[in-house]
Formats: structure tokens, sequence, C-alpha cells
């Protein structure tokens, strides 16, 4: 039986200041923050970032390595492959772009005679607009006034010659910038990949003495995550490169394998780099061959496999990927671009991928996850939550309803029902919210329980269990137990309930009138422990071999006592009790496939214990929530 967050008795429930504005504050002045310093750090940050990112694309291949060959041998090599990779293509591509360049001056006839044909061809309404426009230019320009000629002799003094050292060392200053940065880059990646389970421990410590939550198994499965995905995300641009190289080579465009790797690069730029990679082959084609139809022909296999590949190939190795949104994408490629110019362009897919995982996997950070998340993702319990404190009660129970059909009764109360009343709890504990919003999600969430079993019950069968559930007088938690008798009910056992405003003598009258195979209390405070030890003797004595199991809190603090009253069993969780009820029922029917009437199965069912961790909880060690 689950318990579950509510205010506590020194917040006052009339008392509500409204959510405080320094805290609603805090994340714009946190983006401001993060922002400059992005920006004014960008020479230290651009190579940790590249760092990195290689360090999480290429962590799957040096794991695979690392078996054969160890940690040390497998990060070396991964690392020099990869300059060697890149410092290859780097070289190929300036001394192919330096040629294409060079081969172009040689088709300058071709061109000319293009364009010649192409302002020959104009309409006449455009050529009457464009003399008009030329008209008003000329109308607008202000002569020129000629200076005077001065009579006065000038004397020019001769510059005086720089220093033969700076003259020399300026030119070279930005190819030594670039090579102590790409130095840092490659020692960076080396390192990172190298201690990387080592880097992955201290980040998880340093999270818990800033108090965020963050597991070592939370850290590893996202960083996983972000490299089997960047990994895929390359191997399909690589495959894009070598399909636009295959067919420039097919439509006869001099240096196709330049076009290729073109391809493959600019890909990583989300939606605008297929098409500036395909300016280029367009406009060599546009100049080395007569008429138009080789460059539409160029331009139109960029796009056809640009396509072919988002729809069919990717689909088919990434899957769903990580689900980042279109619209996400596009203004986090801009961001970066403004923020890091072509670096930050290039690294603005990695860099958004890496941020909306961080998201998924780090609770402080779930933000992230509704920014970058993909569009048309199922609501959870942020929206049913929200929807309730916007007063859109039938907006709520839609999203709840459609959680069910698509994940189930269970799932729904765990993922959306129980973490929407436990946040009400919290929010109402740091008075965010009031008590009245507090009131309705409790309200419309106890009633959804009941409303969702309904929708979702199996049909009656004459020979199911009965159980009653009944919540210790004083007891003020429910939520949990009526969520356990709604599963019960979906898996056909007849089970009723008796809420907390019943007196004990109330409760001993319906036990005999409604006579139980099993009886479920719930105490999740200790204060109400007497009370249920009391219960379970009276209970006790008028029905001898009734089986009683207790749970929450209370119950597992002070099992001993429970126990010595004369309760059958403490459960710790859900589970623990839906255990119980499914040997219950395969004890009577065993019992009554063996001939035995119904009046000799009460009080000689299975044996149960109080599990282990009952025991530790009863004898002292706190409680679990479960």
């Amino acid at each position: 039986m689950e318990t579950l967050s509510t205010p506590p008795s020194s917040i006052d429930p009339d008392r509500y200041d409204g959510p405080d504005s320094g805290s609603a504050a805090q994340p714009i002045l946190a983006v401001i923050v993060t922002t400059v310093v992005l920006y004014f750090a960008k020479n230290i940050l651009i190579p940790l970032a590249v760092a990195s990112l290689l360090a999480v694309t290429f962590s799957p291949i040096a794991s695979r390595l690392e078996r054969f060959v160890g940690r040390l041998a497998a990060s070396a090599v991964v690392v020099v492959t990869s300059i060697v990779v890149i410092a290859g293509l780097t070289y190929f591509l300036a001394s192919q772009l330096t040629s294409v360049a060079v081969q172009i001056t040689d088709y300058t006839d071709n061109i000319a005679a293009k364009i010649t044909a192409l302002r020959g061809s104009t309409p006449d309404w455009l050529q009457r607009i464009e003399d008009g426009v030329k008209n008003v230019e000329q109308r607008l320009q202000k002569p020129v006034r000629r200076p005077r000629r001065s009579t006065r002799s000038t004397v020019v003094e001769a510059p005086s010659a720089e220093p033969g050292f700076t003259r020399v060392i300026s030119p070279t200053l930005p190819i030594l910038s670039g090579l102590i940065r790409s130095l840092f880059i490659i020692v960076l990646f080396f390192f990172l990949l190298y201690g990387r389970k080592d880097l992955r421990d201290r980040l998880v410590r340093l999270a818990a003495r800033v108090r965020i939550t963050l597991s070592a198994q939370g850290l590893a499965s996202a960083t996983d995550a972000v490299g089997h995905y960047l990994l895929l995300f390359s191997l399909t641009n690589i495959g894009y490169g070598l399909a636009i190289g295959v067919a420039m080579w097919l439509l006869g465009l001099p240096h196709p394998a330049l076009w290729g790797v073109f391809a493959a690069v600019l890909r990583f730029i989300p939606y605008i780099g297929v098409a500036v990679a395909a300016l280029l082959p367009t406009f060599v084609a546009f100049a080395v061959f007569s008429g138009w139809s080789r460059s539409l022909e160029v331009l139109g296999c960029f796009i056809i496999v640009d396509q072919a590949v988002s729809y069919f190939v990717e689909p088919f190795l990434i899957g769903h990927g990580i689900g980042l949104s279109p619209l996400a994408l596009l203004v986090s490629a801009m961001f970066w671009f403004w923020l890091w110019g072509l670096p930050g362009l290039l690294l603005a897919t990695s860099l958004t991928a890496c941020l909306k995982v961080a998201g998924d996997y780090i609770p402080a950070l779930g933000f992230l996850t509704v920014l970058l998340g993909a569009d048309g993702a199922l609501e959870d319990f942020d929206d049913y939550y929200r929807s309730l404190l916007e007063l859109d009660v039938s907006g709520a129970r839609n999203i709840a309803t459609r959680y069910c059909d698509k994940h189930g009764l269970e799932p729904t109360f765990d993922n959306v029902l129980i973490p929407a009343v436990c946040l009400a709890g919290d929010e109402r504990l740091e008075g965010h919210i009031s008590q009245e919003n507090q009131r309705l999600i409790n309200d419309t969430t106890v009633a959804l329980v009941k409303e969702l079993g309904d929708r979702l019950s199996k049909p009656r069968t004459a020979s199911r269990l009965r159980i009653l559930g009944v919540c210790v007088p004083g007891e003020v938690h429910r939520f949990g137990l009526q969520l356990l008798l709604e599963l019960l009910r979906r898996g056909g056992v007849a089970a009723n309930f008796l809420d907390e405003s019943k007196s004990l003598s109330e409760i001993r009258e319906f036990v005999k009138l409604y006579v139980p195979d099993l009886v479920f209390l719930s105490c999740t405070m200790s204060d109400c422990a007497p009370a249920a030890a009391e219960l379970v003797r009276d209970l006790r004595l008028d029905s001898p071999d009734l089986r009683i199991i207790c749970g929450g809190r209370g119950a597992l603090a002070e099992g001993p006592e429970l126990l010595k009253a004369g309760a059958s069993q403490i459960c710790e969780s859900r589970s623990d009790v839906r255990r119980v009820v499914r040997r219950y029922a395969l004890w009577r029917g065993a019992a009554r496939t063996g001939g035995f009437k119904r009046q000799h199965l009460r009080g000689h069912g299975p044996k149960e214990v109080v599990s282990q961790k009952a025991v530790a909880n009863s004898s002292g060690a706190p409680p679990r929530q479960s």
C-alpha cells in the first residue's frame, strides 16, 4: 500500500502566498548567465565540446576493443584512427576545392554564354522593373565634389619599417593557434575516452554534493544512448556521402569523391546542410555542361537521396532515435550558430541530442525534454497536473484516459496519477499551490481511479475472491489502498472499500455481513498503529480464521505489535499484496478441486511469512516508501 505526499501539520492550510517571484526568475537568470559564459568562454568550451562529443561517439567502439586489447590500447587506437581520418579528409577537401576553383576558370565562356542567354530571355515587365530601379538609383546619387588642389607642398613621410620578426610571425599566428587548439582537442579526446568510467563516477559524486538526482547507472545509460545515436547518425551520413559520390560519378561530374565527402560533412548541419552541399556541385555542373538538364539532375540527386535516407534508412537504422523535435533542432542550430559560429552550427545536432538525453535521465533538467522533445509525444503527469491547475478537469481526464488506453491501468497509476498527487503534495509543502488546488487534484484523481478501473474491469464470476480494504480510523492516506483495490478488481477480484470515517464498531459489523476472504488493513501513520492493533484483535475475536493483511509505513514500523495482535502478514509493497492474493487463489482452487467445502477454507490457507525487509523495518530501520 503506497504512501503519498501531503502537507505536513506545520503548514497552515488556509495560508497561500502564491508562487515566489524570485524562484520564477531563477531559470531565466540561469539561462542568461549560461549564455554569457558560453559566448565569452567559447575558445575553451569549443575544444572541450568537440573532444567530449568525439569521446561519446566513439565510446561504443572503444568498449568493444577494450575486451581484446585493454583500455589504454583501445583508446589509443580509436584516437589515432580518428586523427588520421579527420586529417586526411581535411587535406582532401582543401586540395580538391582548390583544384575545382582552378578548373572553373577554364569554363568562363560557357558561364558567360548562359548568363547572356538568361538576360536575353528576361520578360519585358521584369526588364522595365530593373530599368526603373536603376533610374531611381541614378537620381538618388549625389554629385561628387572634386577636392580643391592645394598649393602647399606636402611632405610625405616614409612609413617606418616593421620589425622583421613581427612581419614574419604575423601570418603564422592563425596557423599556430589552430595547431594548438587541435592539440588540445586530441589530448582531451584521449583522456576523456580513457578515463570515461572514472569521470562518470566523479560526476555522480559531484551531483550528490549539489543535491542533484543522478545515478551511475542513469549516467551510463544516458552516455550509451547519446553515443549509440551519434555513431549511427554518423554512419548514416557516411552512407549518404557514398551515395552522392556514386551518383555524381554516374552523371559525369568532375571530382565525384569531393562532392560525396562534402555532402557527408555538411549533412551534420540540420535542414540547411544538404542545400548548402548541393549548391557548389550544381554550380560546377552549370559551368561545365552545356544546357540546363545536368544541373537540375545534380540538384535532384541531392534532394532525392536525402529524402530516401531520411524516410527509409534512418527509421530502419536509428529508429525513433532520442526523440528530437524538428522545430527545436532548427532553433538550436540557429542558437549555436549565433553563439559559436560555424563550429557551433556543425555541432548543433550533437549538442542538442546530449541536452535532450540529459533531460531524460536527470530530473533537475527535465525541462530540456519538454523543450527539445519530439512533437506529438504522449502526455504524462506534467500535462495532467498542469491541466488540473488550470481547472481543466475534463482535459486532465482525457489525458489519463488516453494514457490508460495505450499503456494500461497500472502504468497509468504509476506514471500519471501517483506522480501528480505526489507533486501536488510537494508543491503545497513549498507554498506554490493553495489548499483548494491540492484538494481538486486529489479528488479528481481518486474519482479517476474508480472510473478507469470500471472501464477495464473483468466480468464478474461466481467463484472470485472477496476482499475488503479498510483504512484505520484517523488514517489520512487512502489513495494507495484504492489503487491497489482497483488493480485487484482488474484481475477479477470482488473488492470493497471502507474509508477512515468508519468507526471500529462499524468496521466489525461490515466484516460480519460482507464475509471477506481477505482483509487488507492500511496503516501509513505510526499514530494510527494502536487503533490498527485494536482493530486486528477485534476482528480476530469475531472471526478467528480470518486472514488479515496489513500494509503501509505505520504497519511496517509497528510490525511486531500487529503480528502479536493477530495479523496474518505485514506486506511492504503492492507486489507483496498481489502475491498473497495469487497464492490464496491458487490454494483455494486446489482445495475446491479436492472436494473441500467453503466453510473449511477460511483460516487454513497457505502459510505466509513476514518478508525480511518488513521485519527489518519493523525492528527500527526506516521504512521504505513503495
